[in-house]
C-alpha cells in the first residue's frame, strides 16, 4: 500500500511528531512499508483454533 507524503505528514502532525523533509520521509518509507506488509500477514492468520488470552485468569495468591 503506497502512502503519499501528504498523508504521512498529516499522520505525523496528528500524533504531534517532528516535521520531516521529503528526503527524511523517503528514508522512513521502506520501514513503514515493511511494517504494513507484516500487518497484512497477521490479518491473514487463521486463529480460529487459538483461545483468547483475555479469557484466561491467573489464580491470585497461589
Amino acid at each position: 500500500m503506497a502512502i503519499s507524503n501528504e498523508t504521512l505528514r498529516a499522520m505525523i502532525r496528528d500524533f504531534k511528531g517532528l516535521e520531516l523533509s521529503d528526503e527524511e520521509l523517503e528514508l522512513v518509507r521502506p520501514e513503514l512499508e515493511i511494517y504494513l506488509a507484516e500487518v497484512e500477514n497477521i490479518r491473514e492468520l487463521d486463529l480460529a483454533g487459538v483461545m483468547s488470552s483475555r479469557l484466561l485468569h491467573a489464580k491470585e495468591g497461589g
